[in-house]
């Protein structure tokens, strides 16, 4: 070193690297503290696997082939640079190699410490900006997702498969794939879009043992997912047999019948990621496809004059089919519209050890609420049984209404109870408040939020934890029954009618159905005869005494 210079203190190089926010900035700061110590030319290798790979070269190219990790020094001491590589280390995790070429360093100290805060900083970075990536793919997938509640907008089912194709192909990134579905009586394929592959070669797939590769997904209703080796022991082709590296195959069911399918194929093998993303489409797909073809069928029978009816055979489909016996706690639901189409929607469903259930109502009345709460159907159900918890669940449903950009909005809660202990939680986004008779007093839940597909940036939160004690009921119900005018006064029902009629039948010991139909009578009462001006949907929880 010459006279009068000063090797960079720990201090120096600490404050240099330190302050660092990008691997660019750190690769220009450490390039300009190996010229101050003499240490070029030098090549920064990173660790991917078992292999370090040059990502910057310092006054010389880092096109260099990868280093196996095994090659790194291990008799490196203080102060000894064996062949000029210094291991870039962090409690014994290596995540680098900078080697030095040329002469030696004229302070190796100073390099050796370079390395140790630059190990550091890197391992730092590297975290971060992984962080970023995960962040990044997340937000992509949500995307997806919402993009996908599209899908149910296409009633036309060419349309639908060609989007469906878009769709899936985008979220999941391959580079060729094909959506076929069937006809009218579930027989063999009569549509088909494809992108990279050619009809003929998706239907001339066949396994080596004789069935077609089409008809035995079709027929068995299970998803199959084939890599190389197994794609060429066991497929051939009665056309071009196309080069895969892996082959994915999805059912698109609807209504106990497998309607369609889609097959992706992939350069590579699919990864696990890849064929959750897939298969969270192929559900989105599978409702839409199921209304498009339900659709057609019931217009080809009974064309523009039946298109309410259809519409509300599709609505009633989504409904639970049948009530919910848990650990002694029992769920019903029932919805009864004011015109042909109703905007209301319930479900319930048994998840693992708990309970959820949701009651929404759709602004408005008609096909357009309708197809609104259809949408809202099928996001709730992906979320739900993928596993989400209510609160996030209301999130990816708030973005997917608001993504539809139809001008309406929708108001929902939910609850998610255990069973075993009867504590539960409850998520409300402009909804009436829950009625809950604990004890035969009633207790209100307000809501927790503002309705549903307004505002991206609408929070929902969670309540506390509750619990319900022997006997209690909890009411989750639309304002068609407190708004119901009466017949010959022109008041409302009212909150407190409601609650009179709730207690009356936990009195009475009724079960849910029961419950049910006595405030449902009560209403109709009311009404006088008049038609009801709005939906009435309600969903009842009930623990035994």
């Amino acid at each position: 070193m010459p006279q009068g210079e000063h090797a960079p203190s720990i201090d120096d190089l600490g404050t240099a690297l330190a302050i660092c926010d990008s691997t660019q900035a750190l690769y220009a700061r450490l390039e300009d503290l190996l010229g101050r110590i003499h240490a070029l030319p030098a090549i920064l290798y990173l660790r991917t696997g078992d292999m370090l790979h040059g990502v910057a070269g310092f006054d010389c190219s880092h096109d260099v082939p990868a280093v196996p990790l095994s090659s790194l020094p291990t008799n490196e001491r203080s102060g000894e640079l064996p062949a000029n590589q210094v291991p870039l280390s962090v409690k014994g995790e290596v995540v680098g190699m900078l080697a030095v070429f040329g002469r030696v360093p004229t302070d190796g100290a100073a390099l050796l410490r370079c390395c140790t805060i630059l190990s550091v900083k890197l391992r730092h970075l590297m975290h971060e900006e992984a962080l970023k990536r995960e962040l990044h793919q997340s937000n992509e997938q949500v995307s997806h997702l919402v993009g996908a509640g599209q899908l149910l907008r296409h009633l036309e089912i060419d349309v639908l498969l060609v989007k469906i194709l878009e769709t899936v192909l985008g979220a999941v990134r391959v580079q060729a794939g094909a959506v076929l579905a069937r006809d009218s009586e579930g027989r063999e394929p009569d549509r088909i879009a494809t992108w990279g592959l050619r009809e003929r070669t998706v239907l001339g797939l066949r396994f080596k043992d004789g069935p077609g590769f089409v008809e035995r997904v079709l027929r068995s209703g299970l998803p199959v997912c084939l890599g190389r080796e197994e794609i060429r022991i066991g497929l051939a082709c009665d056309g071009p047999m196309p080069q895969f590296g892996g082959l994915l195959a999805l059912p698109l069911s609807g209504r106990g019948r497998i309607q369609g399918l889609v097959v992706l194929g992939s350069a590579h093998d699919f990864s696990p990621g890849q064929r959750r993303m897939a298969e969270t489409l192929a559900g989105f797909a599978s409702v839409a496809l199921d209304n498009a073809m339900l659709v057609k069928a019931m217009v080809d029978n009974e064309r523009l004059t039946q298109e309410l009816s259809i519409a509300r055979s599709v609505q009633e489909g989504m409904y639970p089919t049948e009530g919910l016996v848990l650990a002694g706690l029992r769920v019903e639901g029932t919805s009864r519209p004011c015109n042909e189409t109703g905007g209301d929607y319930f479900t319930f469903i048994e998840r693992g050890e708990q309970v959820l259930a949701m009651v929404g109502d759709v602004s408005g009345h008609g096909i357009g609420a309708a197809l609104f709460a259809t949408m809202a159907h099928a996001i709730v159900q992906q979320q739900l049984r993928a596993g989400t918890a209510i609160e996030p669940a209301f999130k990816v449903l708030n973005e997917g209404l608001c993504h539809a950009q139809s001008g309406r909005f929708m108001t929902a809660a939910a609850v998610s109870i255990d069973p075993l202990t009867r504590a539960f939680t409850y998520v409300s986004a402009g909804h009436c408040p829950l009625l809950w008779v604990n004890q035969g007093q009633v207790r209100w839940l307000d809501s927790s939020g503002m309705p549903l597909g307004i505002v991206a940036a609408n929070e929902v939160t969670t309540s506390g934890v509750l619990t319900l004690g022997p006997g209690d009921v909890l009411l989750l119900y639309t304002d068609g029954f407190t708004e119901c005018l009466g017949g010959g006064v022109g008041e409302a029902f009212g909150d407190e009618r409601l609650a009179a009629a709730a207690v009356q039948g936990w009195s009475l010991g009724l079960g849910p159905t029961e419950l049910m139909m006595l405030i449902n009578s009560e209403v109709d009462a009311w009404a006088q005869g008049k038609p009801h001006e709005d939906d009435l949907t309600m969903v009842v929880i009930a623990i035994p005494r």
